[in-house]
This record gives structure tokens, sequence and C-alpha cells, in this order.
């Protein structure tokens, strides 16, 4: 008589499910967002998107991040504010509050609050004096681009630029605010999907298998990837024979919450040393299972698709907004992370040699979370503007004919990825773009 083992992996056994041990508890060390923990306290050391400026109107808008409930406003000054969703006074909460010329007003007793947090009414008060020195609302800083509101959360004595990355200050590119992509999952799925290249030919294939246009076609073609550090973060390069040409693919996670990806339409069949940026998104960790994605799009004036029909096939697929059968028949991102789990167990997995950047950014992230209890600045946490790095995310297409050797084997399309990318560290590309 057979009995299941208590622990372990079977192998490649058939009809395993009995046999199979999975482990359950995800890794907290690295997924948690809250404050206090590790990865909470990590976080707090760069800049989250919180809303769209556009959001903001006549009342406050409600708004979770890193486990903290905030109201964000815009005064009648324009000054944009982010407090505490509770009021100190009472504890009622501000999305009533009334905005003012200058301020904030809570709605249950009139308490007036600054952008900056201090208290500067106190109606019907006596001591209203003495307790404009003792009562403050919690507030955070904030910085708005792009049309993006973003807020700062960690110590407020030591408080990082927002970093204005090269893809960012082009000459001849629109940086267009997109819309609120909320995803039921933690934050580290979204960013590992952004180093998992070998899900284009698959996951964006599938919509061409079934009748739709999305990804360039070229994409089903199986790449060889590299990964490597760059001064910012992290970034794959994914080469690809196309006719005459090798079309290496990138994209970059800078810091721990932002991730840049080249064109989806770039086919790779017309030679190229870069091409412009595409897709700048900012994740906001919401909660330890709840993540949103900000973006801004980069459009350039000579863009020979229409920004509106560009933008539509964009966001296919990025958040749940189709119904269940027609996820199932055509999936998107949206619905490969969040299908892992609201926090995936990392120890129920079993990773191969495709998933090199999966694990280089799990050990990028508790690098900067240890670094971070050490009292060490973590890559993407900058005071000066000018220690920013440049970024590397975007196509570089090249004929046959500059490539070393027979592009129909893996190992020179390997080769030349690699010194692509060290091309790239040499000389970013974003500064060889026409101006």
């Amino acid at each position: 008589m057979s009995s299941k083992p208590s622990s372990g992996n079977p192998g490649g056994m058939p009809y395993s499910g009995y046999c199979r041990d999975v482990p359950q508890e995800p890794d907290m060390f690295l997924c948690s967002v809250t404050r206090g923990t590790p990865g909470g306290e990590y976080l707090r050391r760069f800049w989250h998107p919180v809303a769209y400026a556009s959001e903001l109107g006549k009342v406050p808008l409600r708004v979770r991040a890193l486990g903290e409930d905030l109201v964000v406003f815009r005064d009648g000054r324009g000054e944009i504010g982010a407090l505490f969703l509770h009021c100190a006074h009472r504890n009622s909460s501000l999305e009533f509050g009334v905005v003012e010329q200058r301020g904030l007003r809570c709605c249950y007793h009139g308490r007036l609050m600054d952008v900056d947090g201090r208290v500067l009414e106190f109606p019907g008060e006596p001591q209203a004096e003495r307790m404009r020195e003792l009562v403050s609302q919690g507030a955070y800083r904030v910085h708005v681009f792009a049309g993006v509101v973003f807020i700062y959360m960690g110590p407020p004595d030591r408080v990082p630029v927002f970093p204005m990355y090269d893809r960012l200050t082009l000459p001849g590119v629109e940086l267009v605010p997109g819309v609120r992509l909320p995803l039921d999952c933690n934050w580290i799925q979204l960013k590992e999907n952004t180093l998992d290249p070998a899900h284009t030919a698959m996951l964006h294939v599938i919509p061409q298998w079934r009748g739709m246009n999305h990804f360039a076609a070229e994409f089903e073609a199986f790449p060889e990837i590299i990964w490597t550090e760059t001064p910012g973060g992290l970034i794959y390069l994914a080469a690809r024979r196309v006719e005459g040409n090798v079309w290496v693919r990138s994209a970059e996670v800078l810091g721990a919450t932002i991730h840049c990806i080249s064109s989806i339409f770039e086919s790779g069949k017309k030679a190229k040393p870069a091409t412009p940026p595409f897709m700048t998104f900012w994740t906001l960790p919401v909660d330890n299972d709840k993540s949103v994605n900000f973006y801004v799009s980069h459009v350039c004036k000579d863009e020979e698709m229409p920004f509106e029909k560009r933008r539509a096939l964009e966001i296919f697929g990025q958040y749940n907004d189709r119904p269940y059968d027609e996820r199932q028949w055509i999936p998107g991102d949206h619905d490969a992370m969040v299908s892992q789990g609201p926090i995936n167990v990392h120890a129920a997995e079993f990773l191969g040699q495709m998933d090199r950047g999966v694990t280089m950014f799990r050990r990028y992230v508790r690098n900067g979370i240890e670094g971070v209890r050490r009292g060490e600045d973590p890559i993407g946490f900058y005071l000066d503007q000018n220690a920013v790095p440049p970024t590397f995310a975007n196509d570089s297409v090249a004929p046959v004919s500059e490539v070393a050797g027979d592009p129909a084997d893996r190992a020179v399309l390997a080769a030349h990825a690699r010194r692509v990318a060290d091309a790239y560290l040499k000389r970013p590309p974003m500064g060889d773009l026409p101006r």
C-alpha cells in the first residue's frame, strides 16, 4: 500500500498530483508593501503615482498607496495635497471634505488643512493658537509630471529628486498620460513581466492566431535573450532574425517600480540604431495583493498610426475590461499576471533558463531591501538630478552583414545582443535620436 510523501517534487512522473507537495506561503520579505515591513520601507524610498491630474476636481479623490488610505486634492490656488484619509481631530474621512482656496476643510468640525498638513483653522477652539503648534494632519510631498500626480512617502528629512530620465525629456516627443490599469495582485508580478520577454512569443502571439492584430507578427519567432544590469536597474535584450536584419528588442526596469517598453508595432524590417521611447509605466503598490499601473505614451510627431488607434492597441489586455470568455480566448498580460494569485508563491514555481530575468529582479529587489535596512540608498533613489542615469529600452535593427557570424546560430544572436548591450552602456541610445 502506497502513501503520499510528506514533501518533495515527484519530478517528471505522470499524474503526479497526489504526490506533489505544493508550498502555500508567499515570500513576504520581498512582497510586503506596508509601513514598517522590510519591503514597505524599501518602497518608501521612491516616488509613487497616486492619480492623474485630470482626476482632481471639485471634491477630494480617495486613494490607497502602500497600504495607507489618503485623499488627494487640488485647492483653489492650484496646489495639490496628499493627506491621511482620516482627520486628525475625530477621524472623519476627508474624502467628504470641502476643497477651499487654501487647503481642505473637514466636513465634520471645519478644521482647515493646508497641502502640507498644517492645520490653518480650528473653528470655535479657544486654544487654537496652542493647538496649531501641537497638531498636524499626516501629509506627503507631491510632484506632478506629465499629468501624473506622484507622492513621496519616505523619511521627510531625506527626499530624493523626482528622477527625470533622459527618455522623459526628448524634444519632439509628447508625453500623453494614460488611464488607470488596476490589477488584483502584488506589484512584483507586474515588474517581473517586464523582464520576461519569453512570454511575448506566446502570450502576445495568441491574438494573431485568433484573428486579432496586436503585436507585430515577427514576435512569433522565439528570440535569443540576454539580461544585464544597467546603471538604473535591469534590462533584457531579445535578438531575432527578420529577413535581412537582426532585430534586438529591449525593455528596462528602473529603480523598483518603473518599467519602460519599446514599440509593440516594431517589425525589425528597417535598419535603425535606436528607436524613440514608446511607453513608460509607474506601478503603485496599493496593498500586498493589489497594484495599479499608471503610464505615459511617448508620441512622436511623425508617427504613422493615429494616436487614438494606437492607444486602443497599447492597453489591450492590461486590465479586466473584457468578458471572461473573451479573456479566456485571447488572454492578455493582466490575465497571466493576476492568475498567478494575489501574491505569487515563488516556492511553488519551477524556473528554467528563460526565467533568468525573473530571478535577477527578485535578487535585485532583495538586495535593495537589505540595503535600506543597513541605512543605504537603493538604486533609483537620487538626491541630485545629475546622478540620474541614462535609460536603454528601445529597438536596434542591424543588417545581417553587420552581425559577426551566421544569425541562424542562436549563439551568434546572443553574442550580437551582448554587443548591443555593451554599446548602449558606452553610448546611451537616447542621445543619438534625431533632435
